[in-house]
């Protein structure tokens, strides 16, 4: 994926007249990422600045394809039209001294996010702070200077400092590590996976500065090798328990896509609301070898281990939570009052019912009692890697359900009515679907009183 995709900008890719202020912290690849960046905005065809607030390398300056130099407090700024007119992004920074180039003001920054409709600028990068080419670190108490215009918050940290020593060849300011990781004084550990986790979100870490108005996604840099890409697994695993999306990137990388995977928070949304009109009896309470339909989809859910597990309910709610008790801890239910209109109520109470922290859903019908955990985990999957969309496809036939909506097709879902799930969205958008590989026999549907005795004529066996 590319980084202007997976960190969700609105202004790049809507076109609509806002700007996003993206602020690096941290280390292992800031500033490759604030180049990287403007440089892929640019390519969509919009306009990016790189306005460090930081001092950076004064060899940096040729990363971009124009420098505008900023003496003082004024912005040049017909100066800075015809650098975006003829290349489409540019680095705005102060002069050189010594080897280093000095940052902007966090008010200057402001004053070009109040300025950028008119520049048609739709993304500024910013540098917010300073690490000396360490792959970690913690801030000083006069960082990371964010501008107030900041709309994400993106800390990131070098995958290669997994395993190594706290000490100064891998950390900038070990001491201020130390002390936000809660370790002795003079206690120089390896950096394990979970103290990466905690560090990146700490008030005294990645997560200094953090307002409820931004965005905050790290990055775990460096990705780029197997064990750097197993290192970052482990880490973005416990960042997403918490409700922290990251990215898995490799922004150095000339030759691959910068995101290597996004992770996230994926709910498994159960539907369980609807009438059963044409089986004239409650589905979800139908035994199908020995156990309710809509036990065997919450403990095919639950195996599945990708994310929380909603049940929706409508009809006969009491009942189907009954049914459900012993896994009420592991669940959280729904009820959908407006169930008799469609299936398309059920999904839009649940997306105005999802938390903020999830990413994607995942919706799956109760009536496919042989749905194998590993169809859902294949869809989760192609999430990760970057699909929007994810649906099965059974011998080059593209099936509706289960299927996998991230959240940028939501607000397509809530506008849809009556007795349709999401399988007109991805009609909408069959190019954009990843098809995942499924066996036919996961998706049989029980959905009349002849499948259920088609099933009892023909018992359904298990071939693996």
């Amino acid at each position: 994926m590319l980084l202007h995709q997976a960190l969700r900008l609105s202004a790049s890719s809507s076109g609509q007249n806002t700007v996003d202020v993206v602020a690096f912290v941290g280390g292992g690849g800031k500033s490759s990422a604030a180049f990287r960046l403007a440089a892929e905005v640019a390519a969509a065809g919009r306009r990016a600045i790189v306005a460090p607030t930081t001092r950076i390398a004064a060899f940096q300056t040729d990363w971009a394809p124009a420098f505008v130099e900023v003496s003082g407090s004024e912005i040049p700024w017909d100066i800075l039209e015809q650098a975006l007119t003829r290349h489409g992004y540019c680095l705005l920074g102060g002069p050189v001294v010594g080897d280093r180039r000095l940052g902007l003001e966090a008010t200057q920054v402001d004053l070009l996010a109040q300025r950028a409709a008119s520049l048609g600028v739709a993304v500024i990068t910013v540098e917010a702070d300073g690490s000396k080419m360490r792959p970690v670190k913690a801030p000083a108490d006069h960082e990371p200077v964010l501008p107030d215009a900041t709309t994400h918050l993106v800390p990131v940290m070098g995958m290669d400092a997994i395993g190594a020593a706290l000490d100064e060849r891998k950390v900038h300011r070990p001491e201020r590590v130390r002390a936000a990781l809660s370790l002795p004084a003079g206690a120089t550990p390896l950096l394990t996976p979970a103290m990466a986790a905690h560090l990146l979100c700490s008030p005294a870490g990645g997560a200094k500065g953090l307002r409820p108005s931004m965005r905050f996604v790290p990055l775990l840099n460096k990705a780029d090798t197997p064990l750097r890409l197993a290192y970052a697994r482990v880490v973005a695993t416990l960042l997403a328990a918490q409700g922290v999306s990251a990215l898995t990137t490799r922004v150095g990388d000339p030759v691959h896509e910068p995101v290597a995977e996004r992770w996230g928070q994926v709910a498994v949304v159960v539907l369980a609301a609807g009438g059963s009109v044409r089986m004239q009896r409650p589905k979800p309470l139908i035994e199908v070898e020995g156990a309710p339909m809509i036990v065997r989809s919450v403990r095919t859910a639950l195996q599945a281990a990708i994310g929380p597990v909603w049940v929706v309910t409508g009809a006969e709610a009491e009942a189907v939570r009954t049914a459900l008790s012993a896994w009420l801890g592991d669940i959280t239910h729904v009820h959908n009052p407006n169930w008799q209109g469609g299936q398309a109520t059920s999904v839009v109470t649940t997306l105005h019912n999802l938390p903020a922290a999830i990413e994607a859903v995942l919706f799956m019908p109760v009536d496919q009692p042989f749905l194998d955990p590993l169809l859902l985990r294949r869809l989760y999957a192609a999430w990760r890697a970057g699909a929007d969309l994810a649906a099965p496809q059974v011998e080059g036939d593209l099936r509706g359900a289960p299927a996998l909506f991230d959240r940028r097709f939501w607000n397509e879902l809530l506008t849809l009515q009556g007795d349709v799930g999401g399988r007109r969205v991805l009609a909408s958008h069959r190019d954009e679907v990843a098809a995942v590989p499924a066996e036919a026999r996961w998706l049989i549907d029980v959905d009349t009183p002849e499948d259920l005795q088609e099933l009892t004529r023909r018992p359904f066996v298990d071939e693996a």
